[in-house]
C-alpha cells in the first residue's frame, strides 16, 4: 500500500487506528484488499458509509490535494523507529523542510500556552545548556512551544515543528513567520492534509 491508498482511506473517513489495523492484516496475509475486506478489517462501524466515501473520491482532486506537500507513511524507512512505538501513531505525515533532522537525537519540549516569565526563562536556559545535542521537537503553540523553538533556534540548534493543521495554515497567527522559517531551513511535520485546521 502506498502513501496516496493511506490518504484515500482516511479522506473516505477510516481513523489512525482503523488504518494500523488494514495495514498490519495487509502485512500479515501480503495480499491486496478488496474494499469490502478493508471495511471489515479495520473494524469501523460506518462500513456502508466509508465504502460509499472511498468510491465517490474524486481521484484527480484528491490527487491534487495529497500532492500539495510532500508525505512519508508508517510504511517509509524514513520514519522514526521511536515515534512507531506510541500509541496511535500516525499513519502517515505530510513535511516540508529537512526530512535528515529526524536521524538526529531529539527532545521533545511541551507546556502550557499561557506560560509564566519564569516558565519561558527556564526552557531558555534548558534549551541553552544542552548546547544543540538534539534537535528540539515541539508543537508550534504559543508559550512555552514557540519557546523552545526560539530558544533552538537563537543558540544556533536544530528544530522540528508538530502541527496540528495543515502545513499551509497558520496557528497562531503570530507564528507565521516562524513557521515560515521552519518549514525552510529546519522541519515542520504535521499528519493533517492541505487546508485542514
Amino acid at each position: 500500500m502506498n502513501n496516496f491508498e493511506i490518504f484515500k482511506l482516511k479522506k473516505a473517513g477510516l481513523s489512525n487506528l482503523q488504518v494500523h489495523k488494514v495495514l498490519t492484516y495487509r502485512e500479515k496475509t501480503g495480499k491486496s484488499l478488496s474494499l469490502r475486506t478493508v471495511a471489515l478489517v479495520s473494524e469501523t462501524t460506518k462500513a456502508s458509509l466509508f465504502m460509499e466515501n472511498y468510491k465517490a473520491l474524486d481521484i484527480k482532486t484528491c490527487r491534487e490535494e495529497f500532492n500539495r506537500f510532500p508525505s512519508f507513511s508508517i510504511l517509509d524507512k524514513v520514519y522514526p523507529l521511536a515515534l512507531k512505538e506510541i500509541y496511535n501513531p500516525p499513519t502517515l505525515l505530510f513535511y516540508q523542510g529537512n526530512l535528515e533532522l529526524l536521524e538526529f537525537p531529539k527532545l521533545a519540549v511541551v507546556g502550557t500556552r499561557n506560560a509564566s516569565k519564569n516558565g519561558i526563562q527556564s526552557i531558555q536556559k534548558l534549551v541553552k545548556e544542552l548546547e544543540n545535542r538534539f534537535v528540539i521537537v515541539s508543537g508550534l503553540a504559543r508559550g512555552i512551544d514557540t519557546t523552545a523553538h526560539i530558544a533552538a533556534l537563537k543558540n544556533g540548534g536544530k528544530t522540528i515543528a508538530v502541527i496540528g493543521t495543515g502545513l499551509n495554515q497558520f496557528y497562531p497567527k503570530e507564528n507565521r513567520q516562524l513557521q515560515t522559517y521552519i518549514s525552510k531551513n529546519h522541519l515542520l511535520l504535521s499528519e493533517y492534509a492541505a487546508d485542514q485546521t
